[in-house]
This record gives C-alpha cells, sequence and structure tokens, in this order.
C-alpha cells in the first residue's frame, strides 16, 4: 500500500505570534528569500532571532550578502514529516540591511556551520510574520 492510500487530507490552522517566534527560536537554520537580477533566489543560513527580525552572518564577497542591503527580503522555517504529512512553517516579510555586530548582542549567538569567513551582519526586520501549522487527519 502507498502512503496515499492510507492518508486523508490534514487540517490547516494559523499559528499566532507568540506560537511562530517560538519556533524561529527552536531552530537554526531557516532560508533567506531575495531576488538578483536573475529573478527569485532562496539560500538556507544560520540564524538568530532577535525581537522580530533575524540575524544572519555571510560572506561579503558572496552574492547573497551584496544582494541584502536595505532590500526586501523573506526568511523561513520549517519543519514537514512525510510519514504523517504534518508539518508547520513560518515566514517572516521584511527588510534586510546591513547592521554593525556591536549594535546587535544576539549576534554572539550565532555560529555558522559552514566554513570561511562570515563578517557580514544582516538583520531582516519584519514587517509582518506569519505560520501555518498542517495537522495530522
Amino acid at each position: 500500500m502507498s502512503l496515499d492510500n492510507g492518508w486523508f487530507p490534514g487540517h490547516l490552522r494559523e499559528l499566532s505570534q507568540a506560537e511562530c517566534l517560538e519556533q524561529l527560536d527552536a531552530h537554526r537554520v531557516g532560508r533567506v528569500a531575495y531576488c538578483d537580477a536573475d529573478g527569485p533566489v532562496v539560500v538556507p543560513v544560520n540564524y538568530v532571532r532577535d525581537g522580530e527580525s533575524v540575524l544572519i552572518r555571510l560572506a561579503p564577497e558572496s552574492a547573497l550578502a551584496r544582494s541584502l542591503d536595505s532590500t526586501p527580503a523573506s526568511f523561513q522555517v520549517d519543519e514537514f514529516d512525510d510519514f504523517t504529512q504534518s508539518g508547520w512553517s513560518v515566514l517572516l516579510r521584511g527588510t534586510a540591511s546591513y547592521v554593525d555586530p556591536d549594535d546587535h548582542p544576539a549576534t554572539r549567538h550565532l555560529r555558522p556551520w559552514a566554513e570561511g569567513e562570515r563578517t557580514r551582519h544582516v538583520r531582516i526586520v519584519a514587517t509582518r510574520i506569519t505560520g501555518r501549522r498542517l495537522l495530522e487527519a
């Protein structure tokens, strides 16, 4: 029997603002979405939440770092279970800009997993945070 034969559609539930922030706190890897000259781009990054914003550290010469100064950007974190066909997703939409790490103490807790020098600090300040949970049927 395939998975599709044994399951019923799940139920979507909107997450509260507090639940969205809890999910952002509980994880360390998310995805930054932005547009460059060729169109939309999505890149996984390590992050730390700072109020209603996220902080990331990037290699200064990276395409991502060059594209995230005073520009619209989104940040997403999620988790899904293929077997139970359930999961959740949080989306933070806002503006990205370079910041001085001395002005944001939360950057002390930011530890990028990728090798290399990550000296460009970027903050995505939320204009809107939304989330949804897909519950098992």
